[in-house]
């Protein structure tokens, strides 16, 4: 493991000329934010974490030591998050002995960015050798037995964006793209997540996460075709980060907060005609609430990761 973490290393921030390497690496970009991050955080890193909509409050209710807050805005590269419920920072501290960058924020594709700058914080993560990748993400749930509020462990995704990170590039044999994604989410995490939320007290569910570009909602047309293709959830980010962690060999555990449900009459569903159509700011109304849920999940992970 260690001599591929170098290996991995090397790739994201070697030479400028060796010109042979992908493109989607950006090593330049990567060396130059690299720099700057190592006057304030370790150069070694064991976990990262990604918050999704409305999820930042989490950070609050985690007890991090050694915390240091970075202003997206001054770090080389990075560009800072516009959608509500995304903060405009970024989070190192230690928790259990781990040592955690935090994004408590993310780019989308609907937001006209493109794929590559949404997935530059898990090439960061690859230059900091960090093994371990906590994503999370809102989504809207399709499954009938769930309900608002609920957290789904990510077994398996459905990249219905139709596009990926490692796209319209020349083949390298060095740097295989011809990835296997038949297991994209680490089992050993997920188990450690499903352990975890039992001794937590909590019930967490597991599904099949369907990834779309967004903005808009989903038709009841489109909700009844996700379904019929299992899905159980349905959000506009996680894919791309995923599919990156997996090429740099990082392991992944994903959650989702169902932030809302669709099934016809179900509390909170705006599916149901007699509700208020659903809103993206509503997500503020549970920013406490669910970030005190999420926080008690990754601390009891990181007890035993």
């Amino acid at each position: 493991m260690l001599k591929f973490k170098k290996s991995v290393y090397s790739i994201i921030l070697s030479s400028f000329f060796h010109m042979s390497e992908p493109a989607f690496l950006e090593k330049e970009k990567l060396k130059d934010t690299c720099r700057y991050l190592y006057s304030y955080i370790p150069k070694s890193l064991d976990f990262g974490i990604i918050l999704g909509s409305f999820l930042n409050k989490c950070i609050e209710f985690l007890p991090l030591q050694n915390k240091t807050i970075l202003n997206i805005s001054d770090i080389p590269h990075m560009i800072v998050p516009s959608v509500p419920g995304h903060e405009k920072f970024i989070l190192y501290g230690k928790l259990k002995n781990k040592k955690i960058l935090i994004f408590p924020g993310r780019l989308h594709l609907y937001e006209g960015y493109g794929i590559n700058e949404v997935v530059y914080p898990i090439k960061l993560l690859a230059g900091f050798n960090a093994s371990n990748l906590i994503i999370t993400n809102s989504a809207g749930g399709l499954n009938p037995v769930f309900n608002k509020d609920d957290v789904m462990i990510i077994k398996d995704h459905l990249n219905l964006m139709f596009d990926n990170p490692l796209f319209g590039f020349n083949y390298n044999i060095e740097y295989d793209y011809f990835m296997d994604m038949s297991c994209p989410y680490d089992e050993n995490m997920t188990n450690i997540a499903k352990k975890s939320a039992v001794e937590a007290g909590l019930n967490l569910k597991t599904g099949i996460y369907a990834g779309v570009k967004g903005p808009i909602l989903e038709t009841k047309a489109e909700i009844d075709a996700l379904r019929k293709l299992r899905a159980d959830a349905v959000g506009m980010s996680t894919v791309p980060e995923v599919i990156m962690a997996n090429f740099l060999k990082i392991n992944v555990l994903g959650l989702s907060h169902i932030r809302n449900t669709v099934g016809p009459g179900k509390p909170g569903s705006r599916t149901d005609s007699h509700k208020k159509k659903y809103r993206h700011l509503d997500g503020s109304k549970k920013e406490i609430f669910i970030g005190k849920i999420l926080a008690k999940i990754i601390e009891n992970i990181l007890k035993k990761a």
